[in-house]
């Protein structure tokens, strides 16, 4: 049987904002709104995840124990606006929400902080070696193409006009890989002193 295109793509929808729900229906009947609001906070998550479980439990018929949440949200966050967990989450490369109130959240964004200060020096290391890695696998590609097209150059098949053209594009081949060859002397400095930067930062992190 042939399923009409509109009724497929009606299905396909519906399963994503299932897929989207934060609560299942069981879920939402059994719910302990206070342990949901505690395992949330401990996650970081703002208050915008009590929407998402509103609208998800509307459907069936449950609302909320706004209160209970809160209490338990609030909770949550005592465990996760530490220090250590600022820390963490700046390491990571993850962003800061504003979740944490304000008693908790002084300490909370200096650890975030050293583990921002961390995550960047070493992506400025990672973008050095990445664009380092590049200029080698260019410059070797470019010694293959000279490679190959000063074969097809003394090659009795070859015609006068290709010649020329091959003498021209090698001539231009050998001086990109000149140009590469005084990027990677630069490149191969920057990375030294970026990875010096990284290992200062961890040296100097009250974190380990």
């Amino acid at each position: 049987m042939t399923i009409p295109i509109r009724l497929l793509s009606l299905t396909t929808l519906l399963i994503l904002l299932n897929g989207c729900a934060t609560m299942s229906e069981e879920e939402c009947l059994l719910a302990d709104w206070h342990s949901i609001g505690y395992e949330d906070g401990a996650r970081g998550r703002d208050l915008g995840r009590l929407s998402r479980h509103r609208q998800a439990c509307a459907d069936h018929g449950v609302r909320p124990d706004t209160a209970a949440y809160r209490s338990g949200r609030a909770q949550g966050l005592e465990l996760y606006c530490t220090e250590l967990r600022g820390f963490r989450l700046g390491r990571s490369g993850g962003t800061y929400n504003g979740v944490c109130p304000a008693e908790l959240e002084g300490l909370f964004v200096q650890g975030y902080e050293v583990g921002r200060g961390l995550y960047q020096a070493r992506n400025a290391a990672t973008a050095v070696a990445d664009a380092l890695d590049s200029a080698h696998s260019e410059r070797e590609q470019i010694l293959d193409d000279i490679t190959a097209m000063s074969a097809r150059l003394v090659s009795d098949e070859s015609t006068r006009e290709e010649r020329v053209t091959l003498l021209a594009d090698i001539a231009r081949l050998k001086g990109r890989h000149t140009e590469l060859g005084l990027d990677i002397r630069d490149l191969e400095h920057e990375l030294a002193l970026r990875e010096a930067d990284y290992r200062e930062a961890q040296l100097h992190s009250p974190y380990h």
